[in-house]
Parts: structure tokens; C-alpha cells; sequence
């Protein structure tokens, strides 16, 4: 899959989730950087990245994540394996 593939299929869920067609996230992106980002959408965010690639993220995956560039090395890293 390609960068531009996985950047905006990453940026689809983030749509759906705030249900907002103008959201577009970055690497650098975190929840301080998009409002109404908080615990409940952030649980949507990633079962919507789970849903959406197919894979499973656990707790701890998301507890090392500091901004969306964590999240495109970790959906990178699980569609590579």
C-alpha cells in the first residue's frame, strides 16, 4: 500500500469518526490538534482503523502512540507482516 493509499484511508476514518468531510490529519497530528478529541473518540478512532485495515491494535499499541505518525508506522508495520 502506498503513503498517499494509507493517508487517505487513515484520513476516512478520521472523517467518519468526527463526521466532518474537511478533517485531513498529518504525522504530527495529536488530539490537542482536533476538537472534540477525546477518550470516547479516540477509542472510535481505532476500532475504525481496526475495521477499515483489518487489523487488531491492543491496548498497549495505543498506549505508545503519540501522534498520528505513530498510528501510519503501526498500520504500516501490521499490513507489511
Amino acid at each position: 500500500m502506498s503513503n498517499e493509499e494509507l493517508t487517505a484511508r487513515v484520513d476516512g476514518v478520521f472523517r467518519k469518526v468526527f463526521k466532518n468531510e474537511g478533517i485531513s490529519v498529518h504525522r504530527e497530528t495529536t488530539a490537542k490538534d482536533i476538537a472534540g478529541w477525546d477518550s470516547i473518540t479516540h477509542l472510535d478512532i481505532i476500532s475504525g482503523m481496526e475495521e477499515e485495515f483489518g487489523v487488531e491494535i491492543t491496548g498497549f499499541e495505543v498506549m505508545n502512540m503519540n501522534d498520528v505518525g505513530d498510528l501510519y508506522d503501526l498500520l504500516t508495520q501490521k499490513l507489511e507482516a
